[in-house]
């Protein structure tokens, strides 16, 4: 019962920590307009947080690659919930976005 609170606390965590938004160098226009033509199906939040050059918890991971590139490391943590990957970054400082089943969940800023 204390491990199953303790992951649901982290996991709250996790979530308050990433719900605020950071700011990204943003790509040319002409970089952005390409990726959304050739994603349709890409979710509003992606293409509102390419547009505004931030990122957010509910992003999926091809968008943050699309903004950042690939990460400099890839951590696989599991969870008692679930498989989690951690793409490390350190552009501007070290950005972890915590992702799970293809979205981010969390964002961690050093």
């Amino acid at each position: 019962m204390i491990r199953r609170a303790l992951s649901l606390g982290f996991a709250i965590l996790i979530m308050v920590i990433g719900c605020t938004t950071k700011q990204l160098v943003k790509p040319d226009m002409e970089r952005i307009d390409a990726y959304i033509k050739a994603n349709p199906d890409l979710p509003e939040l992606d293409k509102s947080c390419i547009y505004d050059g931030r990122f957010e918890v509910g992003l999926r991971k091809e968008t943050v690659k699309f903004l950042l590139g690939e990460p400099k490391k890839i951590e696989i943590v599991h969870q008692p919930w679930a498989t989690q990957e951690n793409w490390v970054y350190k552009k501007g400082g070290k950005k972890t976005f915590i992702i799970e089943d293809d979205h981010v969940v969390g964002i961690l800023q050093d």
